[in-house]
């Protein structure tokens, strides 16, 4: 498989979603891990998407559970300074990103067309928060036949959320990898994505 045809999709690393998560031990590795990930993506010319969530303050075109009544605090305000990508996972110019308002980075925006452009045919999927918009993007990629290889140690979430994610939709919707695997031993990421693209 051609470096090209593996891409790589960082979704919601913003301030809003990661400064209350950053707290927690377990993800002291996450900025790190996120840019492991972009600079061997960049390093083998993959398509590098980020995903990114910016809503109106008044709710209108936010998810309809969270509409009316609302759902706590509307996050990444279009405009505010939650709503901007983390410094260690900017984008460079040359990036494609992708805004959504959905948990889902497919629905609603150009992120399939992106990907099928370049014959994408998996994909790294790692961000924020694991058991929502990681885990629809991901799964949403299965859907369409893109293999997701989501990167367990590059995801947070509230910790028990995040194990669960893991342990319930790992191998039902989306392959694991690690930080490690991609810089260390890309053979086999490549492998385990050729297991289950469509010939």
């Amino acid at each position: 498989m051609d470096p090209h045809q593996i891409a790589l999709i960082l979704v919601d690393i913003q301030k809003d979603f990661w400064q209350p998560l950053k707290e927690h031990p377990q993800f002291a590795a996450f900025p790190n891990n996120v840019g492991v990930l972009l600079s061997e993506a960049r390093a083998r010319g993959a398509t590098v998407v980020h995903v990114h969530s910016s809503f109106k303050p008044d709710r209108s075109d936010w998810m309809l559970f969270y509409r009316r009544q609302g759902r706590g605090d509307v996050p990444c305000i279009s405009g505010t300074e939650g709503a901007l990508f983390e410094d260690f996972a900017a984008p460079t110019p040359d990036e494609h990103i992708i805004h959504k308002q959905t948990f889902d980075g497919f629905v609603g925006t150009d992120l399939e067309r992106i990907l099928r452009a370049r014959d994408v045919e998996a994909a790294l999927v790692a961000g924020l928060e694991t058991s929502v918009c990681v885990l629809f993007t991901a799964t949403s990629a299965y859907l369409r036949r893109i293999v997701p290889l989501v990167v367990a140690d590059a995801c947070a979430d509230e910790p028990t959320r995040h194990e669960a994610t893991l342990l319930m939709y790992g191998d039902l919707c989306f392959k694991t990898v690690t930080t490690r695997q991609v810089k260390g031993d890309w053979t086999s990421v490549v492998s385990l994505a050729e297991q289950f693209v469509d010939k």
